[in-house]
């Protein structure tokens, strides 16, 4: 029996060692662009390997750019980062343009699965921008040099690196690891950690590390509500679509008031959109125009403009959707396939909000004093002139212009003094 004992002890000793030593690779899924809330799923994982001693952190790659700010913020991390830090653009069809070709250049490892692209690293602008543009070369100039300190220090293709952010130079995975901008081609995740294991390299910092990734684990970093809340919001379409709620509900709040609900809604949604564009390249040349729209259906209520102002309050709408988020690639801006639809289904209902008030205002009153001439009732204290008549469920004071009216007789109200009716007979004799 204690032999048996023993044999299990050891057997449990002899585990639990490997079982520690087990290398932890930390995994980031970044299949989205690079802006101040997305940038968290990287600098968030880095902090937590560093904290965690994990053997490194591993970014999948698959974006088409981004932010230069948000951007810059991660290369930094990634720098000065105390853990190696692996970039592989996976897996096949995926890219690592603009913005993503500093995230794979910047890493300590970077490697692209077999049918990937990277590189098309100019900088962007909205909008026609002339050759010579000053700030145009003032920005190409400084993510060249930018580039350029990265990949000398990296050992990698300084000249290839220039290209891909001046002439927007684009590499497929052969030609990038011909050209010495990448290590490895690795088919998926598995395979890039068969090359990594044994492989010795330099980090930015000039020390030399040797990776240990043979019978390594994955793990993932567990990101907030918050976090994927804050980034469902900073999609430019989901932040257009509540920009164009919360006017809308105010619009209805301000047309109707007292109805509340739409006021509460579109404050709501406003106040959403407010925080989603803190993360958006947000044009306010784009908001005034937005709002200029709003204000034409608004005073379309008062001013005879037969349609003029509604007109011009969509072509103001379309415009400024349009021109709402000026980013540098289409996935930072509002598609247009969704402004024309979003445009003309808000202008029809303002329209309808509109024509509802424009039908409440002509109609006759039939509440309150006004409601009161042309209302039939009877007489219940003879009229002589004046008297008392039942009018609306209620007896109010009378007086007759007409002559004596008796009790019990028709009468039609005239006029409205104070608390006082006027009336007439309905049966003239």
């Amino acid at each position: 029996m204690r032999g048996l004992c023993t044999v299990v002890l050891v057997a449990l000793f002899a585990i639990l060692p490997a079982s520690a030593d087990e290398p932890v690779v930390r995994l980031v899924e970044f299949e989205t662009t690079v802006n101040p809330i997305t940038a968290k799923r990287i600098t968030t994982a880095i902090k937590e390997a560093e904290e965690a001693g994990d053997e490194l952190v591993l970014i999948r790659l698959d974006t088409p750019g981004g932010l230069v700010n948000s951007m810059e913020a991660i290369v930094k991390k990634m720098l000065d980062a105390e853990v190696p830090i692996v970039a592989w653009v996976g897996p096949a069809g995926a890219h690592a343009a603009s913005a993503g070709f500093f995230l794979l250049i910047a890493a300590d490892v970077a490697a692209m699965a077999p049918g990937t692209r990277t590189g098309a690293a100019s900088t962007v602008t909205v909008g026609d921008s002339k050759e010579g543009d000053v700030h145009l070369k003032k920005s190409n100039e400084d993510l060249a040099a930018l580039i350029r300190s990265i990949a000398k220090n990296r050992g990698r293709n300084v000249e290839a690196c220039e290209k891909a952010v001046f002439a927007a130079k684009a590499y497929e995975e052969q030609v990038a690891l011909e050209d010495k901008l990448i290590d490895l081609v690795a088919a998926d995740k598995e395979e890039l950690l068969r090359l990594l294991h044994g492989k010795e390299i330099t980090r930015f910092d000039g020390s030399v590390v040797k990776l240990e990734t043979e019978g390594a684990r994955f793990v993932s970093s567990e990101f907030s509500f918050r976090q994927e809340f804050m980034e469902f919001l900073g999609n430019p379409s989901v932040a257009y679509l509540l920009l164009m709620f919360g006017l809308l509900g105010i619009y209805v709040e301000f047309t109707h008031p007292g109805v509340v609900f739409p006021g509460v809604a579109g404050a709501l949604c406003l106040l959403l959109f407010a925080i989603a564009a803190q993360a958006l390249p947000l044009s306010y040349v784009g908001i005034l125009l937005i709002l200029l729209a709003i204000l034409m259906f608004i005073l379309e209520i008062k001013v005879v403009s037969y349609g003029m102002l509604t007109i011009g309050g969509i072509v103001s709408l379309v415009i400024g959707s349009t021109m709402l988020f000026e980013g540098p690639i289409p996935e930072l801006r509002v598609p247009f396939s969704l402004v024309l639809p979003a445009s003309i289904v808000l202008a029809a209902v303002c329209a309808l909000v509109v024509w509802l008030a424009v039908r409440a205002q002509r109609e006759r009153v039939d509440t309150g004093r006004e409601g009161m001439a042309g209302a039939v009732g009877s007489v219940t204290e003879e009229l002589d002139p004046e008297g008392k008549v039942f009018v609306h469920g209620e007896i109010w004071d009378a007086v007759s212009k007409e002559g004596p009216i008796p009790k019990g007789a028709k009468i039609k109200v005239t006029r409205v003094d104070e608390m006082q009716l006027t009336v007439e007979p309905v049966d003239r004799r």
